[in-house]
């Protein structure tokens, strides 16, 4: 199993790069879809985070990484803010009936869209389960569409950037490990991204109930 791994995020890492534009589509698309609604659990969070740690942040496939995920994120927020922006309540509503997370979330987020809307916006983007929430409440109240470029700017830069410094110290607390332990390191780094997901839901959850 841990050979499999190894030589699938090998093949990854070999991927990444300007000769090779289909996988850096599979990446775009990949972010779009997650934008969506559509999510692949820590598949792009470990993709940044082992391309870091094997190639470094300042690399060139560290840089196509980043302008996948950019372009993907604008154009998965950007369809969903617009479809609520253009239908309005009829969309929310139509959402709302087939998810209740969403409209149980969705009102409570519309009356938190005031002065503050883009640290709120980038707030719920960071939150797991609150960036449709976020992008659907932006659209429906005519949030100017600007603002909704900056805050994925702003939250892309806080979460790929932690995953940058992470992939970063890994690198470099881990240089004489050999490539052959490569798949424990992305396995270790997935245990922990998915306490912190779990952590903050049960934050949230608690919030909610007191």
């Amino acid at each position: 199993m841990i050979d499999w791994i190894n030589g699938a995020l090998a093949t990854l890492a070999a991927s990444i790069s300007v000769d090779n534009p289909g996988g850096l589509a599979v990446i775009f698309f990949l972010t779009v879809s997650a934008d969506i609604g559509i999510p692949f659990p820590f598949a792009l969070d470990t993709i940044l985070f082992f391309t870091t740690y094997k190639m470094g942040a300042f690399s060139l496939p560290v840089l196509l990484l980043i302008m996948m995920l950019l372009g993907g994120s604008l154009l998965g927020t950007s369809i969903i803010y617009w479809v609520s922006r253009l239908l309005g309540t009829r969309f929310a509503d139509w959402v709302g009936k087939r998810s209740k997370f969403l409209r149980r979330n969705l009102e409570q987020f519309q009356n938190r869209l005031g002065r503050w809307t883009i640290p709120v916006i980038v707030a719920a983007r960071l939150t797991p389960g609150l960036m449709q929430v976020s992008s659907v409440a932006a659209g429906t109240v005519r949030v100017p569409y600007y603002r909704m470029v900056l805050a994925i700017v702003l939250s892309l830069t806080v979460y790929d950037g932690t995953l940058i410094i992470l992939g970063t110290l890994a690198r470099l607390g881990l240089k004489d490990v050999g490539p052959e332990h490569a798949a424990w390191i992305v396995i270790g780094f997935v245990a922990i991204m998915a306490m912190v997901f779990a952590a903050i839901h049960l934050i949230r959850r608690r919030s909610k109930l007191s």
